[in-house]
């Protein structure tokens, strides 16, 4: 199958309306790459005012055109704002796709996310967490992905139940897999995003530990207060919508990682935890991005 990959860069405060705008008129997830040049071994940090690249797919079909216009069309509104580059665009066959390289990601104290085109020569201590390119790719070049990652390296412990909401490529439960979890299940709305975890979840060695469901919660597969961590890295609109199935998911001693929120509207979030009987244990930012780890409130008095 042929795809037109479309790329644009962009100051890191578009990159929500841009990411919103490919995934809803292109083909599964869009990616967002963030430029590399730091060492965090040596305790740096990404510029958080350098321009990002965002990039979406579209099947070559007879949808295409009108993707692409309606694309157009919002980067155009965007332009009012910004003065963004002009789109790029490139035709990719199957092969080219599966072949592409991304740099890999060192993430927290142990874990380095390395697609699994790219060479890494990986230190003893290294949690290495291979991934296949694909529509649902998730690097943890983006910095809501990135601080999941990073949360969850700090409250896994060997034995624990992970639930993934909105699992995309399946890189959270991959961690959480890889960081000593006994079972992750995996749970998104999109067809290729439970392809895509089941996949690298498969090629992770994770297949007999691991459980991918289309649908969301609540789920009649997803019984309640049967997780110890649940990471959600999706909107703030569909966490406020969901913050009750979420609470009633996790134990009652567990954490719930959230991610997907800008800092504009975490007042939402945090708001919609509270009523539904959740408390904040801790939230951090990065950019104008948060991740917020909530815990039922009985548990925090």
């Amino acid at each position: 199958m042929q795809w037109l990959q479309l790329s644009i860069m962009t100051p890191p405060e578009f990159v929500e309306p841009l990411t919103h705008l490919f995934n809803t008129h292109g083909e599964g997830s869009a990616s967002v790459e963030r430029p590399g040049g730091f060492n965090p071994d040596e305790g740096e940090l990404p510029d958080p005012t350098a321009w990002v690249t965002i990039r979406g797919w579209l099947p070559l079909d007879p949808t295409t055109e009108s993707r692409r216009t309606a694309i157009d069309v919002g980067v155009r509104l965007i332009r009012y704002l910004v003065d963004l580059p002009a789109i790029e665009e490139i035709e990719v066959s199957d092969d080219e796709w599966r072949n592409q390289k991304f740099d890999p990601i060192k993430i927290g104290s142990n874990m380095v996310i390395v697609p699994r085109s790219t060479e890494y020569a990986s230190k003893p201590s290294d949690i290495v967490i291979e991934l296949e390119p694909g529509l649902a790719f998730g690097t943890g070049h983006h910095p809501t992905t990135l601080m999941c990652l990073e949360e969850l390296e700090k409250v896994v412990k060997p034995g624990d139940r992970f639930l993934d909401v909105g699992c995309g490529s399946g890189v959270l439960s991959i961690a959480a897999l890889a960081l000593g979890a006994e079972h992750a299940v995996g749970l998104d709305i999109e067809d290729d995003a439970v392809i895509s975890s089941s996949a690298n979840l498969q090629v992770a060695g994770f297949t007999d530990r691991s459980t991918v469901l289309n649908g969301s919660v609540p789920h009649e597969q997803v019984p309640d207060h049967r997780f110890d961590i649940v990471g959600a890295n999706i909107a703030a609109n569909v966490l406020i919508q969901l913050a009750e199935p979420l609470l009633d998911a996790v134990s009652e001693d567990g954490v719930i990682i959230t991610s997907g929120v800008l800092e504009t509207r975490l007042d939402d979030v945090v708001e919609a935890f509270t009523n539904a009987g959740g408390s904040v244990q801790s939230t951090r930012k990065i950019e104008d991005w948060t991740a917020t780890q909530f815990v039922h409130a009985s548990r925090s008095k």
